[in-house]
């Protein structure tokens, strides 16, 4: 009898579980009559940014043709892809159909075939020179957007020490993995990858991607050549005020005796205070001088964050090596630091005899860095590994699939991708840097919390409403952001 009673509860428990999970579809039906929506409210808010900012226009101006007058402004075709690279489009036909999404909005679009022969065709090695004089042109006045801003310039802060005044230019290679042969395409040095290997340039203070040098899979790690041509054009994007006094921070890619003589015979040349902190090799005389180092030279090493890391220590090298400073050798001034820190087992196979068996991993850093606190200043250059997570940034907006087969048709599609980057830096920065989530959020989660929000184009008392869903959690934020893109003040 207790069974039959167990059983009928149960049977009854399955039932009423069964109706409640199946009873939304009752009485719900599709049909059609919609109209007006936007399913991504992030592409109007990014495109009005490109407008109140400037960037349209100086895009547009650099992008005009005498006697060349097409249907669609070419300036705003360029910022739709770099907007719908913002949103998660991954090639020009699929930037260019997000952007159509919100043509409620926005108005007419550009069809995919337009934007298309814009990177095929007309965006050549002379329209790409103009454009990136925009792109400097620009960013003077959303630099001086930033300095007017309550808290200033962003200076870029290390283990509680501010470098103000100080622009900080970080310098990287990357791959990106090819799946076809395009012109370029060749076996690169990890022997599993095939496809480019481009250099990009960041700035440290804003996040934003300076300039992308595209090349050849097989190119160089330390080609001296690459990295003046990029940081050329790098500094070029600088505004003149923030050139005086620059820190350029390398991997051991940087770490070339042309490569820093550059840096110290241009910054003469112009009477600029530059620095540099790069990766040093760790070659025979480094590990013999670090044997050499006394214990209580030794200090405690600490993280970019100031808070001290166990069991790893920095010291001073200099005086036990022989750099040879005279013309053919490395520039005077330059300073060498060890790095001390427990022996990892993914080092231990690539690890010299000394450090297995004392257990630690070696490293070394060269620089003119001013001052003479080596944990601070080995904590400053430590902190370039924050230009992986931009090289990321850079992948997830773009650059991890070149569309195109001619090399130079995707060096233009990487201006694109650099202006993906700064529109997101100028929107944390100035639009929506009050917010602790959002300042700081990567773009997969902008395009989750905020971009990908839907809405209604509504018309009433002769305006036009984007309306948005009143239980979404970032509706206010996104209005904020609308109300703050709208009060920017466009560039003379």
């Amino acid at each position: 009898m207790l069974k039959k009673i167990k059983r009928a509860r149960s049977e009854r428990r399955r039932r009423k579980l069964e109706k409640r999970t199946s009873a939304w579809s009752k009485s719900l039906e599709m049909t059609d009559g919609a109209s007006g929506l936007i399913p991504a409210a992030g592409v109007p808010l990014l495109r009005l940014l490109a407008e109140t900012s400037g960037l349209r226009g100086h895009a547009s101006a650099a992008l005009t043709v005498p006697g060349f007058h097409p249907g669609h402004d070419r300036g705003q075709v360029l910022i739709d892809v770099a907007i719908g690279l913002a949103m998660g489009a991954t090639s020009a036909r699929a930037a260019m159909d997000t952007v159509a999404s919100a043509a409620p909005a926005t108005g007419p679009i550009a069809s995919p075939v337009t934007a298309w022969r814009l990177f095929g065709e007309e965006l050549d090695a002379a329209t790409l020179e103009r454009l990136t004089r925009a792109r400097a042109a620009h960013r003077r006045h959303m630099w001086s957007l930033l300095a007017a801003r309550p808290q200033g310039f962003p200076w870029l802060s290390v283990a509680g020490h501010t470098w103000d005044g100080w622009t900080v230019v970080d310098v990287d290679a990357s791959l990106v993995e090819s799946h076809s042969e395009k012109e370029g395409a060749a076996p690169t040095y990890k022997k599993h990858v095939f496809g480019l290997h481009p250099i990009l340039v960041t700035c440290a203070n804003t996040g934003e991607i300076l300039a992308i040098l595209l090349r050849p899979g097989n190119a160089g790690s330390n080609t001296t050549d690459d990295h003046i041509t990029v940081l050329t054009e790098a500094i070029a994007q600088i505004p003149a005020r923030y050139r005086r006094k620059i820190i350029f921070r390398s991997d051991g890619a940087g770490a070339t005796k042309g490569l820093l003589a550059w840096i110290k015979k241009t910054a003469a040349e112009n009477g600029y205070t530059w620095h540099y902190s790069v990766g040093f090799d760790v070659t025979e005389p480094i590990r013999t001088a670090i044997t050499e180092v006394p214990a209580t030279a030794w200090s405690c090493a600490i993280t970019p964050e100031g808070k001290v890391r166990d069991r790893a220590y920095v010291a001073d090298l200099t005086g036990l090596l022989d750099l040879a400073r005279d013309e053919d050798g490395w520039p005077g001034g330059m300073r060498v630091h060890a790095r001390l820190e427990p022996l990892h087992p993914k080092h231990r196979k690539n690890a010299s005899d000394i450090e297995k068996r004392r257990g630690q991993r070696f490293q070394a850093i060269a620089h003119d860095l001013p001052g003479h606190h080596h944990p601070r200043q080995d904590a400053f250059h430590r902190d370039h590994a924050d230009v992986e997570s931009v090289i990321k940034e850079g992948k997830n907006l773009g650059l991890r699939r070149l569309p195109f087969y001619a090399m130079a048709a995707n060096q233009a599609w990487c201006h694109a991708v650099a202006l993906a980057t700064d529109l997101l830096a100028w929107l944390r920065l100035l639009i929506i840097d009050h917010h602790p989530v959002l300042a700081t959020a990567t773009p997969a989660t902008l395009r989750r919390l905020l971009f990908h929000v839907p809405a209604r184009l509504v018309r009433s008392a002769r305006k036009r409403l984007i309306r948005l869903c009143a239980d979404h959690p970032h509706t206010i934020d996104l209005i904020n952001a609308w109300h703050k893109t709208r009060a920017l003040a466009v560039p003379p």
